[in-house]
This record gives C-alpha cells, structure tokens and sequence, in this order.
C-alpha cells in the first residue's frame, strides 16, 4: 500500500522544526514526528530517510 507523507519544516537561523504528517481522509490526520534540529542539511536528509 502506498501512503502520502506530508513534512513540514519551521525554518529559524540556528534550528529547525521538522514534523512529518500522515493525512486521513475520513479522521484525524497521524503525526509521525515532530522534532528540533540544528540547521544543517544532513539533519533534513537523514530525517526523510528516518521516514
């Protein structure tokens, strides 16, 4: 089965909020994650790889 997964980043100069969503037609959306990092690229790769 195939599944949408949303990622939504809150980007500030020395962080970044990453939270990745699984959206449910019928209910209430699935949260997967929802974390702080620092804002360095390999953080954002290896949280979608994570996903």
């Amino acid at each position: 089965m195939k599944r949408i997964l949303r990622i939504g980043m809150d980007v500030h100069s020395t962080n970044y909020t990453l939270c990745a969503i699984e959206p449910i037609f019928d209910g209430d959306d699935i949260i997967y994650a929802n974390i702080k990092v620092t804002s360095e690229p390999d953080n954002i790769v290896q949280f979608i790889e994570n996903m």
